[in-house]
């Protein structure tokens, strides 16, 4: 008897290892959302402390230049 059906597109692939593959593309994908929306929120303290090194940099590199605020 020939193979049919899902036995046919999975070849030598069992359906274990296929449920694995699945499972582990959705921890993947999970993973990298998480990274995603924990990346660019920053604490205040965070933003602020970046703000001044960047206005610091500026008027290191370029003295003339006002402060925009």
């Amino acid at each position: 008897m020939e193979n049919s059906g899902v036995g046919m597109l999975l070849g030598d692939t069992s359906v274990t290892a296929l449920w694995m593959m699945f499972i582990g593309a959705f921890i993947l994908g999970g993973t990298i959302l998480y990274g995603v929306i924990k990346t660019g929120r920053m604490r205040r303290s965070e933003r602020a402390q970046l703000d001044r090194n960047t206005e610091m940099a500026q008027r290191r590199d370029d003295p003339e230049k006002r402060a925009a605020r």
